[in-house]
């Protein structure tokens, strides 16, 4: 989720505890109401420690599967990670590839088809038209800026989709009931549906599935969660 719009805590994703109304004092013969019993939550599962910063090193890992054919305009890209972060590596270039090349992604949608720049290519001076970059949450701030990112969020910027690792291992509650593969694949439509050229919009209606371009990592507003963009064409 970009940060281009205004950023909070993350703890602004959760509504607060409502405290409970105050009735009028009981009578003398009245007997005092039992105090309210909090509402049980649902234990969140544990998942990996992401550290503030990585190692520094930043690598291109080669999305496995063959670039998509066709007749759309070429957009290029390039993966890669920061070092030092809790990663399964090819799980995540496995999920990037068929992310992008999925029948309900950008691809149909903007009439685009993603053809990865190799590091070969790259070390010659070939720049991809989008770098995916999945880094540490300091990473993330520094190369987000000027938008505010706080550690918590990920962002589009200057050709570079920045997906935030804490978001990446740790989800956010809209996406709770489902896999984190899920909000894996949301969070890179979004990131890079602004480097295609779209911004921010709002949930279309309560019940309703939430564009792929809303904040959805920051509530969903009484939308249902959704990963594609192609779902809602249309």
């Amino acid at each position: 989720m970009t940060a281009s719009l205004a950023s909070g805590s993350e703890d602004a994703m959760f509504p607060a505890t409502t405290r409970p109304a105050t009735s009028a004092p009981p009578t003398r013969s009245a007997a005092p109401s039992p105090a309210p019993r909090p509402t049980p939550t649902a234990t969140p599962k544990p998942t990996a420690t992401v550290p503030i910063k990585g190692n520094g090193k930043v690598a291109q890992v080669v999305v496995p599967g063959q670039d998509s054919g066709g007749t759309g305009r070429v957009v290029t890209y390039a993966f890669e990670i920061e070092g030092g972060l809790p990663i399964d590596r090819t799980a995540a270039a496995t999920l990037v590839g068929s992310t992008l090349r999925d029948s309900r992604g950008w691809q149909p949608v903007k009439h685009v088809r993603f053809v990865q720049v190799s590091p070969s290519q790259r070390a010659r001076g070939v720049k991809p038209d989008i770098t995916i970059s999945l880094v540490s949450p300091d990473r993330t701030d520094r190369w987000c800026a000027p938008l505010k990112t706080e550690g918590l969020w990920s962002c589009a910027n200057k050709d570079r989709a920045v997906i935030n690792a804490r978001r990446w291992v740790g989800g956010v509650q809209g996406f709770s009931a489902k896999p984190r593969s899920d909000y894996q694949s949301y969070v890179l439509n979004h990131e890079v549906g602004h480097e295609l050229g779209h911004g921010h919009v709002g949930c279309p209606g309560e019940g309703k599935l939430a564009p792929v371009m809303m904040q959805q990592s920051m509530g969903l507003k009484g939308c249902r969660p959704n990963v594609w963009p192609a779902t809602l064409r249309g």
